[in-house]
Order: C-alpha cells, then structure tokens, then sequence
C-alpha cells in the first residue's frame, strides 16, 4: 500500500534549506569543504526526520528505503512537467519527453537538487530514477528532475502481517 509522504518530506526540506543556507553557505567562498560537512548534517537530519518517521515503529528497513526505491514520485495533478536526462549516463536534461500522466511511469526518489550548489540552496527539484514506463520504454533507467510543485511523493509500505 502506499501512502502520501509529502508534508513530511516538506519539512524536512524547509529544515535543510534553511541549516544549509543560514549556516554553510558557500556563496562567498565557493568553500567545497563546507559543502561537504553539511552533506553529513544532511545526512543525518533526512535519516531523521524522513525515514524514521515513515512508519510509526523503527524498522531496519527505513535505512534503506531510498536505495530500495520505496520512495515514488507522482504526479501532483493531471500530469507532471519532467526534465528527462537524454541518456542513462545523465547529463543534457533535454530528452523529447517533457511530461507525464498518472500511470505513465514508475519514479523512485533519489535527492533533492540544485542546479549551483553555491548559490542559495532552495531544492527545487526531486531527483529520481524512472523504473519503468507504460508508455514510454525508452525512458526506463533515466534519470528525471520534477520540479516540487508538481509533483508527491509516496512511500511504498512494506506488506507487515
């Protein structure tokens, strides 16, 4: 079953933006160093305050619920403007198709992104992976950016007895 986590990845967001821009900010000294430690901090406020908090109990699994793509991005209305990676290596985000329906694909979480990781960090954007496509086959295994506005994110709830 899954179940619409998107205030709970909202605040984390909110949380992270305003630690990473109030406190690492790295506009000034393009600082990779600071960069880096507040990756770590970032680490451990998502792991907090998004992971944990996806079932009511602490379960081994919320480590790894993002590698085991449990975490679905969908869209937010009746479809969902997309940036496609044009190939499976990523790179140009110019692919010809520039949006999806509901049930058109699969799309597991991977991050939030920014396109200048030394300017204000907004994280704008969800970072996912398609898994597959009812429509288009030729887009499986890309990498897509979805602007947050557009779209939710679902956990995959694993089948408990």
């Amino acid at each position: 079953m899954r179940r619409d986590v998107t205030a709970l990845f909202q605040t984390y967001r909110e949380c992270a933006r305003h630690v990473r821009n109030t406190y690492f900010s790295t506009i000034a000294t393009e600082d990779w160093n600071t960069a880096e430690s507040f990756d770590q901090i970032n680490d451990v406020l998502f792991r907090q305050m998004v992971l944990y908090r996806l079932e009511t109990t602490y379960a081994k699994r919320l480590d790894t619920a993002v590698e085991d793509n449990k975490i679905l991005i969908v869209p937010g209305s009746l479809y969902m403007p997309v940036m496609i990676a044009r190939d499976k290596q990523g790179g140009y985000w110019d692919h010809p198709v520039k949006e999806l329906e509901p049930g058109f694909a699969t799309i597991s979480f991977k991050s939030y992104f920014d396109w200048d990781e030394h300017d204000l960090i907004d994280y704008r954007y969800y970072k996912g992976i398609i898994l597959e496509s009812s429509r288009y086959s030729n887009i499986v295994g890309h990498e897509v950016l979805i602007e947050t506005i557009h779209g939710k994110l679902e956990y995959e709830e694993a089948d408990l007895p």
